[in-house]
């Protein structure tokens, strides 16, 4: 895939990004259209359940063809039937929205046993087409999501031998996403931060990222916040269990915690340890930062605004 050199810097630092990503897009690789808005949520604490993205498929006057099957397929929970006729769009039409779509169907499993590699080649083509000047709005949206995919793999690697670890190039994806407001993004650069990965640690300004994602009601954020308070960091965060917990019930607050019972056990093994009168300070402390990013004071943009 090339680039013009009069592109953008936002499309210079892509392509530097992506440039082990080689590939081109099938002949006519084009999204007739955009995706509605609460799609985005499946990038949330636990990915959003299939029938809770069915509203995704409303108003969408692009959905024809095989495309069309497999919104009728995915509705009904035939996930085997939506995921052939995602794929049949996609290497028929090259459509963008088919490839970001099968990127969660491996990724999570739906119709088909979870791979990690099927959905690391689906969102990188999804990731390619960002553009940011597209004229579709749910177009950028779903090209930044793909940005995030991308990112996770290169932080996390795949598999046990963490193929495609690549934690540089996932802070650069990152960034991108980032300026456009995703809490995934900013809570993928706290953890590189924290974690020294690919970089020195930078533990001041990884809290800062972590406290944005967790800001923008992101709950993987906020479990991480827990987990420091929880163990505390030399020179940066003070051991303190009251605020571990407020943490923990935030990013309960905030996703599905019975998906999440490495989190719920570590709030209750803190619940056991405190008094009463802790365990009151640490929901006080978490309802009053609920408050505020409920009223938007904390800054509650998502993606999906």
């Amino acid at each position: 895939m090339q680039i013009s050199e009069n592109m953008g810097g936002a499309r210079r630092h892509l392509a530097a990004a992506l440039v082990v990503l080689a590939g081109s897009f099938p002949a006519g690789a084009t999204v007739a259209g955009g995706l509605d808005d609460p799609v985005l949520q499946f990038h949330s604490y636990q990915p959003a359940a299939p029938r809770e993205t069915a509203g995704v498929f409303s108003g969408l006057s692009f959905w024809k063809g095989d495309l069309d099957k497999a919104r009728s397929a995915w509705k009904k929970g035939r996930f085997v039937a939506a995921r052939k006729a995602f794929e049949r769009a996609w290497k028929k039409k090259g459509s963008l929205v088919a490839a970001w779509y099968l990127g969660h169907i491996y990724r999570l499993g739906r119709g088909v046993r979870a791979d990690d590699e099927k959905a690391f080649r689906y969102y990188r083509q999804v990731a390619l087409a960002y553009d940011p000047d597209a004229g579709s709005r749910k177009r950028l949206l779903m090209t930044v999501d793909a940005l995030v995919r991308v990112a996770d793999y290169y932080r996390t690697g795949i598999g046990k031998a963490r193929k495609k670890r690549d934690p540089r190039r996932a802070w650069r994806l990152y960034g991108i996403a980032a300026g456009h407001g995703f809490p995934a993004a900013f809570y993928g650069l706290g953890v590189i931060a924290l974690e020294g990965q690919g970089m020195k640690r930078r533990p001041r300004q990884a809290i800062g990222w972590l406290m944005k994602a967790a800001k923008l009601r992101y709950a993987p954020a906020a479990a991480r916040l827990g987990d420091l308070a929880r163990k505390g960091l030399k020179g940066h965060v003070r051991k303190d269990p009251v605020a571990a917990l407020s943490w923990y019930l935030v990013a309960a607050s905030m996703g599905r915690p019975e998906r999440h019972p490495e989190v719920l056990a570590r709030m209750e093994a803190l619940r056991a340890r405190l008094s009463g009168a802790q365990r009151q300070k640490a929901q006080l402390l978490a309802g009053r930062f609920i408050t505020v990013t409920e009223n938007g004071g904390g800054g509650t943009v998502t993606a999906a605004q």
